[in-house]
Order: C-alpha cells, then structure tokens, then sequence
C-alpha cells in the first residue's frame, strides 16, 4: 500500500472536526444544533476516519 501525505486543507477539516467532538465530549464547548443530531464520539471517528482515507488516496 502506497500512502501519501494529505493535502492541508483535507488535514485542517479533518483535526477541526476531531477537535470539535473532544471540546464537546469534555463539556469545553456547546453547539447545540449538534447535541441531538450526533454524538462527539462519531465527530472525533469521522476526523479520523477523513485523516484516514486522505492518507490512502492522494487528491484528496
């Protein structure tokens, strides 16, 4: 498998939205259009999920 660096702004959405389900999780933080909508732990898996795919596939 032949895995590349990703490209910045792929890698800025990706740390943000991880970041965003962290300060939710630990209560840092409130977005309440999200509370019922999605769980902190699918935003920090779906940052890392989005890291993940960005380092398999290189245009992203």
């Amino acid at each position: 498998m032949n895995l590349s660096a990703p490209q910045l702004i792929t890698w800025i959405i990706g740390v943000l939205i991880g970041l965003l389900g962290i300060l939710i999780q630990i209560d840092v933080m409130s977005v309440p259009a999200l509370e019922n909508v999605i769980q902190p732990f699918w935003l920090v898996s779906t940052g890392f999920i989005v890291l993940a795919v960005s380092n398999v596939f290189r245009s992203l």
